[in-house]
């Protein structure tokens, strides 16, 4: 049997107000009915005889909602609607509230303060749910408000007072029934003990001056406090508005106002600009040489080595400074550096800072431009190449200094070959270029094989070993060279033909064309005046897309690289937020924010793994220079820290095999330079002359491997010969591997029309 239109049932009368009591009071006994074929039995009564008594004096004293049905059936019968108390609308139950909250004893409590902060929350919202809630969804949510008032955790709040909000319409309605009158009685209480128990459970990690200064704010973010509660309003809106408050009013909005000593001072700019060996830096080191004091930075510790060996060869007394090494000489009045380590509060005669195109680098971009606007020296020289100019004129005029522009040429042509190089055909002065440590040591084995004998030059190759190489050459030992781009900078080189024996280069994303600034720069090193006085440009492939290189305009860099300075350090947050905070502060023209990813990857680690640092300690540990990309690199460096917080000495590493390869040996090298990074880091006492010995020693090896025994440490593919990545564990090729699987592969069968 189902459910008669003409019937009601329990819960319907309890949707228009009916209690237990006026249920046993003033209705008939119920009717049972049947529900479908389950077992289950409703109780319902006739909907004329409700009508009817809901228009009892009894009702009407109990209950405090019109029916519009029993007005009706009044209207019907020819009788006159009985008066109805009438509820309150929103505005009513929002006058009980601010009455009930206003006799409450409030004080200046963080707690008070929150609790106003819910109050005006909730009576901005009340009525605001457009649907009709149940009496069973009402109950339930008012039941969970009160229970506030029993300490329930934080994450309890936003929806419990979501709840109350919605039930305006019933409160309206029962506002001097139970549990309504003493939810209103109780209400600020209510808040009150919520509001403790929320402050409670945040100032257990928050100052109680910043929780105060959050809940006095005149625009606290009322929507997204009753949404999702006190700890995000924390999170998501007080500690960036904070940080960027105190990071503005530490860091100045233009990166030149950071160096007021340097503005402070009138110095002039002399700007070398050309292309590769055109002679820049030579000017600049000459002026050097002159003055009684300087610095010189650059990019690579190998051009600070052959600087500090210059000045020193001049009998100037030059210190060296490096990530990696330190040659600190007391009584110094030179400096030779990377870009990276320029003190910027020592005084000098003469700066020069060398390849300046360097400022638009997202990582390492910064050093220049804080050494361009910081250095504290009246006589600044800025070596660059000529897409460089416009930027660098732009920083010295915001300064405020002077300038001069000194324009150098190629005093050796650079002549675009006509036709390919056969790699069969190459001659003595040639270098060859590869973009792969692997094609570099193949196609040395190659030339080698054939009785003609190379230098190797490649970016992971130790600066000590490249230099027995290049030493190698220049005494006539080898007569060809075989390099990757790392020529290109800093290697200065009798080479009569630079030979390109690829195009395109893996930059550490994706396999890409080179860029014609690249092929400048590599091929720029072709020709040495009074010896080869025509430098040549050619390939063994593709020749025309480097010709077309070498005659592209290089468009000229539109931004330079700024960083932060150790301020962050002084803002009294977390230093991620405070980093994520900094790189969304605006900039102005022309500068860009600093990659800052390699800094949230390594300090997001430290606290994954458990090191509990401090905020100094933490930026000291992003700032050390290695490859966190390498798997025995990282553990060498947290076995570092996790030995620096026990209090434990931090060893030299060792070499475990007693014939490494070259692999391990480059390896061991680059552990050998995060053992010396680290200790200067965290101001540790490193046994420099035992690490210079170590060095040194490792170097050796590795360059009597690719004088002797290179065969030996390239493996070559089983079925072609053609050589195997060094960390390839596979006996073949991928071609040949794919080769293989194809031939494999049975055929699919045509299907017949």
């Amino acid at each position: 049997m189902s459910k008669s239109k003409n019937s009601m049932t329990k819960s319907a009368l309890l949707k228009r107000g009916w209690t237990n009591e006026l249920i046993e009071t003033l209705l008939p006994k119920p009717t049972y009915v049947h529900v479908g074929d389950s077992r289950k039995v409703l109780r319902t009564w006739r909907k004329s005889a409700v009508m009817e008594a809901e228009m009892t004096p009894e009702f009407i004293d109990k209950h405090r909602v019109i029916v519009p049905e029993a007005a009706a059936f009044a209207e019907k019968n020819g009788e006159s609607a009985p008066k109805m108390k009438k509820a309150l609308d929103t505005a009513g139950v929002r006058a009980l509230f601010e009455e009930s909250f206003a006799k409450y004893p409030w004080d200046e409590s963080a707690a008070s303060l929150l609790a106003r902060h819910y109050h005006r929350a909730i009576l901005v919202r009340l009525g605001s749910n457009g649907q009709e809630p149940s009496y069973g969804q009402v109950s339930s949510w008012l039941g969970e408000f009160m229970a506030l008032e029993k300490g329930r955790p934080a994450t309890c709040v936003p929806p419990a007072m979501s709840g109350l909000t919605k039930s305006c319409g019933y409160i309206g309605a029962h506002w001097d029934e139970r549990p309504c009158d003493r939810l209103i009685e109780h209400y600020p209480n209510i808040l009150k003990v919520a509001a403790g128990n929320v402050i409670d459970q945040l100032h257990g990690v928050q100052s109680e001056e910043s929780l105060f200064d959050m809940l006095r704010s005149p625009d606290f973010p009322l929507g997204l406090l009753f949404r999702d509660g006190l700890s995000k309003v924390w999170s998501v809106w007080y500690v960036p508005r904070a940080i960027r408050s105190s990071l503005s009013l530490l860091m100045a909005l233009n990166p030149r106002d950071e160096y007021p000593e340097a503005r402070a001072m009138r110095r002039h700019f002399i700007l070398h600009i050309g292309g590769t060996n055109t002679g820049k830096t030579y000017a600049g080191l000459v002026r050097l040489m002159e003055s009684p004091t300087g610095v010189y930075l650059g990019p690579l510790r190998l051009l600070a080595l052959e600087a500090q060996e210059t000045l020193l060869d001049a009998r100037v007394d030059c210190s060296l400074a490096t990530g990696e090494e330190e040659d600190s000489r007391p009584g110094d009045t030179h400096v030779a550096a990377t870009a990276e380590k320029l003190d910027l509060k020592r005084r000098f005669d003469v700066a020069v800072i060398d390849e300046c195109q360097m400022i638009r680098d997202p990582q390492r971009g910064y050093a220049w431009t804080r050494a361009i606007l910081g250095v504290l020296a009246p006589e600044v020289h800025l070596c660059a190449a000529p897409e460089a100019e416009d930027i660098l004129i732009r920083l010295i005029a915001s300064c405020g200094d002077t300038y001069t522009v000194v324009k150098h040429e190629r005093r050796v042509p650079l002549i675009p070959m006509r036709t390919t190089v056969s790699p069969e055909r190459i001659q003595p002065g040639d270098a060859l270029i590869t973009f792969s440590k692997v094609g570099v040591l193949s196609v040395a084995e190659e030339l080698r094989s054939h009785g003609k004998e190379p230098a190797i030059i490649y970016g992971a190759l130790p600066y000590a070993t490249r230099r027995r190489q290049m030493e190698g050459f220049l005494r006539g030992d080898m007569q060809y060279v075989v390099s990757t781009d790392a020529i290109g900078m800093g290697l200065n080189l009798p080479i009569r033909r630079i030979i390109f024996m690829e195009t395109e280069k893996f930059d550490g994303v994706e396999r890409r064309d080179l860029l014609p600034e690249e092929i400048k720069q590599i091929a720029g090193r072709a020709g040495r005046f009074g010896m080869y006085n025509r430098g040549y440009v050619g390939a063994t492939q593709n020749l025309p897309f480097i010709k077309a290189g070498l005659e592209a305009a290089v468009p000229p860099i539109e931004k330079a690289v700024v960083g932060f300075s150790d301020l962050v350090l002084q803002v009294d947050f977390d230093l991620l937020e405070v980093l994520t905070e900094w790189n969304k502060l605006p900039t102005v023209e022309p500068y860009v924010k600093l990659d800052i990813s390699r800094y949230i990857t390594i300090i997001s680690k430290l606290r994954e793994l458990g090191f509990d640092l401090t905020k100094e300690q933490e930026l000291r540990a992003a700032n050390i220079p290695f490859d966190e990309t390498s798997e025995p690199l990282r553990e060498l460096f947290f076995m570092f820290l996790r030995r620096y917080r026990m209090g434990e000495e931090i060893e030299q590493p060792g070499l475990a095999s007693e014939d490494p390869t070259l692999l391990e040996l480059e390896l061991y090298y680059k552990k050998l330079d995060l053992y010396f990074s680290f200790c200067k880091a965290f101001d540790l006492q490193a046994d420099e002359d035992k690490l210079f010995e170590t060095r040194e020693d490792v170097a050796e090896q590795i360059n009597d491997i690719l004088l002797t025994r290179l065969k030996n440490n390239i493996r070559f593919c089983a079925i072609c010969g053609k050589p195997l990545g060094l960390y390839q564990k596979s006996r073949i090729c991928d071609d040949c591997f794919r080769k293989m699987r194809n031939r494999n592969q049975p055929r699919r069968r045509r299907k017949s029309k």
